[in-house]
């Protein structure tokens, strides 16, 4: 009966201890840590085990507690210190792409802008060249023309010459036969008609490049000459002999005079031809040259249509990763602050029972 009431002792004093030990924890009474906490200290007493024993047991936990507290500290820093280099790795990254980039489409406006102008340059200078072929065709069909219309005119003077020669010798003759000649023969009376048909002609054919006071010696010269055709007057023969003479002299200094003209418009033409030759030397030497640039031109930009492509898609992946480091850090920082709530909760559960401990060893 005795033994009876001991242990009936005993089991009011524990389950008034595990009420005042719940009331202490009743703001973790949900907390897993807490309910693990109760049920060790309640076995331990039920069990009739050392309270110093107990208490040394929960100081142990509790600095293991501590201590993987002060742990997850320094993984903490070390992951934050870590994640803080990457991320301005990465931001360092994201500024180069994007520095790149802005060169990039800076050279690729650039070179658009200059494109432009040597395709303007290009067609001007080829517009130039049209112009410069259409010149020195035209320098060279003047030329031609030139030289084919100072042969005729030069020949047409070497022709006058010579028949007012040759009149000049039939003339002679007569005035060697005597000057009182009334009577011609027929071969010399054919003679001074054709010599004055030949005038006439050389005449009509002079027209068109012969000075006008040349011109003027012809008419009197044919006049004199129809006049011989039927008899020979000493008179009329010395002034038409005087005539010829003056003509010959005329007609040389008009060839004299256009070969002079042809050779200054000679010397033109060639230079001409020679100044449109060097222009034209210098427009393809122009074109070529700009022709070669917008190659190397196109050629880069074509370049930096792929560059630009692949810069864009680093910027891209760049800002993902950024974005990505971000978030993991953000929810390793939201793991690590729960982690040490909770920590600090069963830190907290832990002094709770050792002040309940220390009081009922003060009792």
């Amino acid at each position: 009966m005795k033994y009876i009431l001991v242990l009936a002792l005993i089991t009011f004093t524990c389950a008034t201890s595990l009420t005042e030990m719940s009331e202490r924890l009743s703001q973790y009474g949900d907390h897993p840590f807490g309910k693990s906490m109760v049920n060790l200290v309640t076995v331990n007493m039920k069990t009739g085990g050392s309270l110093n024993e107990l208490k040394q047991l929960l100081q142990q936990i509790k600095d293991e507690l501590i201590a993987l507290t002060q742990l997850q500290d320094s993984e903490n820093g070390t992951f934050t210190r870590r994640s803080q280099v990457d991320l301005a790795k990465l931001q360092a990254t994201l500024e180069q792409v994007q520095g790149d980039l802005d060169n990039q489409r800076q050279e690729q406006s650039s070179l658009s802008n200059e494109l432009a102008t040597l395709q303007t340059r290009v067609k001007e200078d080829q517009a130039a060249l049209d112009r410069n072929s259409r010149g020195s065709g035209d320098a060279q069909s003047r030329l031609d023309a030139e030289n084919a219309d100072f042969a005729t005119k030069y020949s047409d003077y070497n022709d006058a010459i010579l028949a007012c020669k040759e009149a000049q010798r039939l003339l002679m003759n007569l005035r060697g036969e005597g000057a009182s000649l009334i009577q011609l023969t027929q071969d010399t009376k054919s003679n001074l008609i054709q010599t004055k048909e030949n005038f006439q002609k050389i005449k009509e054919i002079l027209e068109a490049h012969t000075k006008k006071s040349s011109l003027t010696l012809f008419q009197p010269i044919i006049e004199g000459l129809a006049e011989m055709t039927t008899k020979v007057n000493p008179e009329t023969l010395n002034n038409v002999l005087s005539l010829v003479a003056r003509l010959i002299t005329a007609l040389q200094e008009g060839q004299d005079q256009l070969e002079s003209n042809h050779k200054t418009q000679v010397e033109n033409l060639t230079r001409l031809g020679d100044d449109l030759r060097n222009e034209k030397q210098t427009l393809q030497v122009s074109l070529a040259t700009a022709n070669n640039r917008l190659k190397e031109i196109q050629s880069r930009l074509n370049e930096l249509d792929g560059l630009i492509n692949i810069s864009n898609a680093l910027v891209e992946v760049t800002q993902l990763n950024i974005q990505d480091a971000t978030k993991i850090n953000e929810l390793e920082d939201a793991e690590y602050s729960n982690q040490k709530v909770s920590r600090q909760t069963e830190i907290d559960i832990v002094d709770r029972l050792i002040e309940y401990i220390n009081q009922k060893l003060s009792e």
